[in-house]
C-alpha cells in the first residue's frame, strides 16, 4: 500500500505573517513560517507521497507561497527605493550645509 502524506494539506499562514511584519514582529513572523515549515515538512517526509487527490490543494499551496514571495520582494524593493531616496536627500543636505557654511 502508497504510504500518502496527511489528510491535511497545511495552510500558509499569509494573513498572520502579514499581521506580524505590519508590527515589525519578526519573531513572531519567523515563528509562524517555522511552524508552516515543519508542517509542511512532515506532510512531505522522505516515506510520504502527496496524495494524488490532493494535488490541486498543494498547488494553491505553492501559488500561495509564490503569491506571498512576489509580495515580499515587491516589498524589499519598495524599502530598497525608499532608502536610497532618503540617502540621495541627506547627500543633498550636506551638500547644501557644507556650501552655506
Amino acid at each position: 500500500m502508497t504510504d500518502y502524506a496527511p489528510d491535511a494539506v497545511p495552510q500558509l499562514p499569509a494573513d498572520a505573517l502579514r499581521e506580524a511584519l505590519g508590527k515589525a514582529d519578526l519573531d513572531a513572523a519567523q515563528a509562524l513560517l517555522d511552524a508552516h515549515d515543519r508542517a509542511v515538512r512532515q506532510a512531505l517526509g522522505p516515506d510520504a507521497l502527496p496524495d494524488p487527490r490532493q494535488m490541486q490543494e498543494w498547488q494553491h499551496l505553492a501559488d500561495a507561497h509564490q503569491a506571498l514571495l512576489d509580495e515580499l520582494s515587491a516589498l524589499r524593493d519598495h524599502a530598497a527605493d525608499q532608502i536610497r531616496m532618503l540617502q540621495r536627500h541627506q547627500r543633498g543636505a550636506h551638500a547644501y550645509l557644507q556650501a552655506m557654511g
